[in-house]
Formats: C-alpha cells, sequence, structure tokens
C-alpha cells in the first residue's frame, strides 16, 4: 500500500506541475501584469493632481511638479502591486485566483490521457470499475476541502479534491465507452 500512495503521489505532484507550468502561471503573470499597468496609470493621475495643487498652492509657473511628479507616481504606482498589498485587495484576488485554479485544475484533469489518470489512484488499465471505485471513495476521504485541518491546508485539499473528482468522471467515461478495463502487457 506504501508503494502505491508513494506512486499516486508522484503521478499527482507531476500533474500538478504541468498545469502550473502550462496553464496557470502564464495567466497569473499576465493579470499581475495587468495590475501593475492600472496601478501606474492611476498613480501618475493622482502624483499629477498633487502636482497641480503644489503648483497653485505656492503659485508656480510652468508646472515643474505636475511633470516630476506624474513620473514618481506612475514608478511608485507600477511598483505598488509587487511592494504593498492591501489585506482586503488581498482577499478578493486570492478568491479570484483560488477559482481560476480550480477551473484549470478541474479543465486539465478532464483532459489527462487515460493512464496518466489512473495514476493519480495509483491503478493500471486493467483495473476494474469497482476498483476505480474503492480508490476514488479513498482519495474523496482523504482530500475532501472539509476535513481540512486548517485554511491553509484547505487550498490544497480542494486542488486535490477537484483533480481527482475530474479524472474520476474521465475515467468513468472511459468506462462506459468500453475503453476501459484494458488487457495489461507484459
Amino acid at each position: 500500500m506504501k508503494k502505491k500512495t508513494r506512486r499516486d503521489e508522484h503521478a499527482f505532484r507531476r500533474f500538478i506541475r504541468r498545469v502550473w507550468r502550462d496553464d496557470l502561471a502564464p495567466l497569473l503573470r499576465d493579470r499581475h501584469a495587468a495590475r501593475r499597468k492600472t496601478a501606474a496609470r492611476t498613480g501618475g493621475r493622482l502624483a499629477a493632481a498633487g502636482g497641480l495643487l503644489l503648483d497653485k498652492a505656492l503659485r508656480l509657473r510652468g508646472r515643474p511638479f505636475t511633470r516630476a511628479m506624474t513620473v514618481v507616481g506612475a514608478s511608485l504606482g507600477a511598483m505598488l502591486p509587487d511592494v504593498w498589498d492591501w489585506r482586503w485587495l488581498r482577499r478578493v484576488a486570492t478568491r479570484a485566483d483560488r477559482k481560476l485554479v480550480g477551473e484549470r485544475v478541474r479543465k486539465s484533469a478532464a483532459a489527462l490521457d487515460e493512464d496518466e489518470a489512473l495514476g493519480l489512484f495509483g491503478l493500471n488499465s486493467a483495473a476494474s470499475r469497482e476498483s476505480l471505485r474503492a480508490a476514488h471513495r479513498a482519495a474523496s476521504k482523504r482530500w475532501h476541502p472539509d476535513l481540512a485541518a486548517d485554511a491553509e491546508s484547505r487550498a490544497e485539499h480542494h486542488v486535490r479534491f477537484l483533480a481527482y473528482q475530474a479524472a474520476y468522471e474521465r475515467l468513468e467515461r472511459a468506462h462506459d465507452e468500453g475503453r476501459l478495463p484494458r488487457e495489461e502487457r507484459a
């Protein structure tokens, strides 16, 4: 049993690395770049308005502070998403990112090759429908999000649960269509 657990854990980690590399990392990188661009634009506008106020308050002509503050504000605004993360913004972004991760994991697990999906459960292609159901039931009991010890581990449980559920549905379809079980080749 211990060997099977190591094998299916290795298969799951391979799957998650591929999903992260191919699907999630580029999306999150693009979303972060968009946040940075928006923050730079907003920072530049706020700094320019501050420069105009300063020009009027000091009765200067030619707006020397406006130009300088626009550049400084845009630069600080562009750094803001990387440096300062408001707690409420982090919660909103985390929820959205969590949903995005769940959708990508579910989609990728549903598109898994049958042998890879079987590998998630530690099964081979000769596995019967009953052994698949038993492996799915064990994985569901182990990784159900409601059974997580704390909020931090709940995210891992959620991702794993979604992956196992999508892989199970994929394998159930393969059983229904007669592609599984297959004879093992020696």
